[in-house]
């Protein structure tokens, strides 16, 4: 079953363009790695995708339908996003933060109701953070905050999942465990991700297909697999092998 899919799209601010990305297809369970070099439009890539960006020309579609013109909270319980960079409040505990994931699903008084309060216990165990639930923000280290951040991603509970550079300050145990979680949710829940990487291990392993982004185009270079990412960021920068670990 197709998720998500993209057609003709083009991707920039105002009348500049910034990524021509065409038509592809995600289907369920299913997760395509981006790469590229800094500012060859990733970011912009995944909020075109998931409908903060208005698309220069083409569509974007999620479960057959245009996210732009799904209603809000219609789009953010079809489509979750997990920005690189984001203001949160480090007075908030982790519990409270994880909350804000349930909250297209809540009614006007804005009270969880025990599914929302299951799937923040889901969210909070599969990231990790359940112990730290009392825990301040700001009192947490970069890689406890970023696991705090993915936990209220995943509690939304969206089938599409967009993630940029989500193994950012996270250690080499936890960035295993992370792959975990992606694994255990593509089989049992059938989420489909979509994930920005400058990590080689990582874009190898998270995706089970590749796209580059280079010279304002988007490229799909097939399936993933051990070497790819790397020789494709050697094409990319035009540098020597030696140079990409």
């Amino acid at each position: 079953m197709t998720l998500l899919e993209t057609r003709e799209l083009v991707c920039g601010y105002g009348v500049r363009m910034v990524v021509d990305a065409g038509s592809s297809r995600l289907e369920a369970g299913e997760s395509v790695s981006i790469i590229g070099l800094n500012g060859a439009g990733k970011s912009t890539y995944l909020r075109t995708i998931c409908g903060r960006l208005p698309p220069l020309a083409g569509d974007v579609l999620v479960n057959g339908r245009s996210v732009a013109a799904l209603a809000p909270r219609e789009r953010a319980r079809s489509i979750a996003f997990l920005p690189q960079h984001a203001e949160i409040d480090l007075g908030l505990t982790v519990d409270e933060l994880v909350r804000l994931g349930r909250t297209p699903y809540l009614g006007r008084l804005g009270h969880l109701g025990p599914d929302d309060a299951r799937q923040v216990e889901i969210a909070m165990d599969l990231c990790r953070v359940r112990g730290l639930r009392g825990a301040r923000l700001g009192e947490l280290s970069g890689g406890e905050r970023q696991r705090a951040r993915l936990a209220m991603v995943l509690a939304q509970e969206a089938p599409v999942v967009l993630l940029d550079e989500p193994t950012s300050h996270l250690d080499v145990v936890q960035r295993f465990a992370l792959h975990g979680v992606l694994t255990e949710m593509r089989e049992h829940r059938k989420t489909a991700f979509v994930i920005v990487s400058h990590a080689i291990a990582d874009a190898e392993r998270f995706g089970d297909s590749v796209i580059l982004i280079k010279d304002g185009k988007a490229g799909h270079l097939g399936p993933s697999k051990r070497g790819s990412v790397r020789a494709a960021l050697v094409a990319a920068a035009d540098i020597p092998e030696e140079w990409v670990y």
